[in-house]
């Protein structure tokens, strides 16, 4: 798939490497490797979740360079029917070759871990509570939501909730019901910021937003190629922050990646930080089980 186009480049295949060395932990010479047919890939893979994260990999190498190509989405194609699989993530990624932004915007949002959460917040809240959460976006301010989460700043040193608290000044961000705040659904990103150590610089931001797609039960593509498209492919996808050009570095990528597999919980799901701003920050690693990044 990666020389649909003519040829390896460095960022697909220092992906290559990555994936290799932090997901499959093996040692295959890439330029050892013969081109392999569709049909006989699938052939090779039983039906079931690994077929699907052999497409969710292809699409990712498709994008790593910096744009999927059409050369590159008509083997996608290919791929996807002869692994008899749902064909959404190649819409994507023909959205983003033909550069139809908004509507890959969309289906990028509505699958990764913002879309998840608003589900989530309307299927146990309500559609009123979801709005409300909206709200400050539009310089409706939350008075009493946006006093608890200051209140933070009285949280012991080494807690989730001192450590969330100077992550959001530090940076300059707003707390959730400030006016011009996004939604609350996004401090379960904040503190994965917090849990795995990972600053707020594009190349960052890709990091986290890999060992964040690690760290969902579910299919991991979209949480990945959110990363992507923000700061590596220049396609605003989160309403927060401008879109960036080639920040990413696939080998770090990979890396976070695995770290956010190796997490004992569905952060996406079963993660409600106001039950954990209490914990010191260490233990609440170690009951979760975010290593080291060494």
């Amino acid at each position: 798939m990666c020389i649909a186009d003519g040829e390896l480049s460095a960022l697909e295949r220092a992906f290559l490497r990555g994936v290799q060395d932090h997901v499959l932990h093996s040692h295959v010479d890439l330029d050892a490797l013969e081109p392999i047919a569709t049909d006989a890939l699938a052939a090779a893979i039983a039906p079931g979740a690994h077929r699907e994260r052999v497409l969710a990999g292809a699409v990712i190498a498709a994008c790593v360079d910096g744009r999927a190509t059409d050369d590159e989405v008509d083997v996608l194609a290919r791929l996807a029917t002869a692994l008899e699989l749902d064909p959404a993530p190649v819409r994507t990624a023909r959205r983003l070759a033909k550069r139809h932004l908004l509507l890959a915007r969309v289906d990028i949002a509505r699958r990764a871990l913002a879309g998840h959460k608003v589900r989530q917040t309307v299927r146990e809240e309500g559609v009123i509570a979801m709005v409300a959460q909206l709200m400050p976006m539009m310089g409706i301010a939350d008075h009493a939501l946006a006093a608890r989460y200051r209140s933070l700043a009285a949280s012991p040193a080494g807690t989730l909730g001192r450590a969330y608290f100077d992550f959001v000044e530090s940076n300059g961000f707003s707390f959730p019901g400030e006016p011009g705040a996004g939604p609350e659904i996004i401090v379960v990103h904040d503190c994965l910021h917090v849990l795995g150590g990972y600053g707020t610089s594009p190349a960052d931001e890709i990091e986290v937003a890999s060992f964040q797609a690690g760290c969902h039960g579910g299919d991991p593509l979209y949480g990945l190629l959110f990363g992507l498209a923000q700061y590596h492919l220049g396609v605003q996808v989160a309403p927060v922050a401008p879109a960036e050009s080639m920040h990413a570095d696939p080998e770090r990528m990979m890396r976070a990646f695995a770290r956010g597999c190796r997490v004992e919980r569905d952060m996406w799901s079963d993660f409600r930080p106001w039950d954990h701003f209490a914990k010191p920050l260490d233990a609440l690693r170690a009951e979760l089980n975010v290593l080291p990044t060494a």
